[in-house]
C-alpha cells in the first residue's frame, strides 16, 4: 500500500512538472500585453487577435475596472505588431463572436513589447445594434407627429421637394456627372490650386507684417471717403460747372476749328525757334539773376550813379553755338 502511493505521487509529480514545463514552453517567444476598451460585448477569453486580417494570437483574459475594461492578449510565437498599434473589436456579423483588430503591422522601427497597456484612447469598440435602433427611434420621434411634423412642416418639405425633383432626374444627373468632371479638373490642377492658396498666404503675412501701414491707408481713405461725403453738395455743384465749361470750350472748338488750326500752324516757326534757340535761352535764364545782382552793386544810392569799369567781352545771345 505504501509503495502504491508512492507511486502515484511520483506520476502526478512528474505530470505536474510535464504541465509546468509544457506551459513555459508553450509560453516561450511569446508576447503578452493587455489593452482598455470602455465595453467588450461578444468578446471572451479564446477570441482571436488579427492584425491585418490574419490571426496572430488570442484574448487570454477579459476583465472588468474602474477605467474600463481590460483586455489581456497574448501574440503567438513568433509575432510581433508595432509599437504604436491600436486596438479595435470587430464585429464581423450581429450574432457571430468579435475579435480584437491591431492596425499596425511591425514593419521596423520599435515593437510592442510585453507588460505594454494601451489605453482607451487608443482603443475603440462597434456600435452596438441597441445603440443604432435607439438613436433611429429618437430621429424618428423627432420627426414624427411630436416632433418637427407636429404642424405638418416636414411633409410640406417632402411634397415641395418631391414636386420640384420630378421630371428633373436627367438634370441632376447632369448637374452630378458635371460636378464630378469638375472635381477631376481641380484634383489634376492640385499643384496650381495650391500654389494659388500659398501665394495668397504670402499676401496675407504681408499685409499682416505691414498692418499698421494698412491701417494708414484705411483711415486716409476713411477721411477722403468722409470729405467728399461732406461736401457732396459742393463736389456736384462743381462736377456740374466743369461740365458746362466742358460744353463751352467744345462749342468754341466746334466753331472755331479753322481758325485754331491756322493759330496752331503759325505757332510752329516761333516755336522752331525757341527750340533752336534753346542753348542760348538757357545761358540767358542763368546769367539774367546774376546781371540783375551786378547791377544793383553798382548802383550808388547817394550819388544816384551807376559806377563801374568797362570790359566788355563779345557776348552772342542769340547767336549759333
Amino acid at each position: 500500500m505504501t509503495r502504491r502511493r508512492i507511486v502515484t505521487a511520483l506520476v502526478l509529480a512528474l505530470a505536474l512538472a510535464g504541465v509546468v514545463t509544457w506551459r513555459a514552453t508553450a509560453d516561450r517567444g511569446t508576447t503578452t500585453f493587455s489593452a482598455v476598451f470602455d465595453s467588450t460585448v461578444g468578446l471572451y477569453p479564446g477570441s482571436d487577435v488579427q492584425v491585418l486580417g490574419v490571426p496572430v494570437g488570442k484574448v487570454t483574459a477579459v476583465t472588468p475596472g474602474r477605467e474600463g475594461v481590460k483586455v489581456t492578449m497574448r501574440l503567438d510565437r513568433g509575432q510581433e505588431v508595432a509599437k504604436d498599434t491600436d486596438a479595435v473589436i470587430v464585429a464581423p456579423t450581429l450574432v457571430s463572436d468579435r475579435y480584437v483588430q491591431l492596425t499596425k503591422a511591425f514593419v521596423s522601427g520599435e515593437r510592442l513589447e510585453a507588460g505594454a497597456v494601451l489605453p482607451a484612447s487608443r482603443t475603440a469598440v462597434p456600435v452596438e445594434i441597441d445603440d443604432l435602433y435607439r438613436s433611429l427611434t429618437d430621429v424618428s420621434q423627432k420627426l414624427g407627429p411630436d416632433g418637427a411634423n407636429r404642424r405638418g412642416a416636414l411633409s410640406d418639405v417632402l411634397d415641395v421637394a418631391a414636386k420640384n425633383l420630378r421630371g428633373n432626374g436627367n438634370g441632376i444627373n447632369t448637374m452630378i456627372r458635371e460636378f464630378g468632371k469638375a472635381s477631376g479638373t481641380l484634383a489634376d490642377s492640385g499643384d496650381d490650386l495650391f500654389a494659388t492658396v500659398a501665394n495668397f498666404k504670402e499676401f496675407n503675412d504681408m499685409l499682416v507684417a505691414n498692418d499698421d501701414s494698412v491701417a494708414d491707408v484705411n483711415r486716409q481713405f476713411a477721411e477722403v471717403t468722409d470729405y467728399l461725403a461732406d461736401d457732396s453738395d459742393d463736389l456736384a455743384g462743381a462736377i456740374d460747372n466743369l461740365g458746362s465749361a466742358l460744353a463751352v470750350v467744345d462749342d468754341f472748338i466746334r466753331d472755331n476749328r479753322g481758325n485754331l488750326a491756322t493759330s496752331v500752324d503759325n505757332l510752329v516757326g516761333p516755336t522752331q525757334v525757341l527750340v533752336d534757340q534753346k542753348k542760348s535761352l538757357e545761358e540767358s535764364i542763368r546769367l539774367v539773376p546774376l546781371v540783375l545782382q551786378n547791377f544793383l552793386r553798382a548802383y550808388n544810392p547817394d550819388l544816384k550813379t551807376i559806377e563801374g569799369r568797362g570790359n566788355l567781352n563779345e557776348v552772342s545771345i542769340w547767336g549759333d553755338e
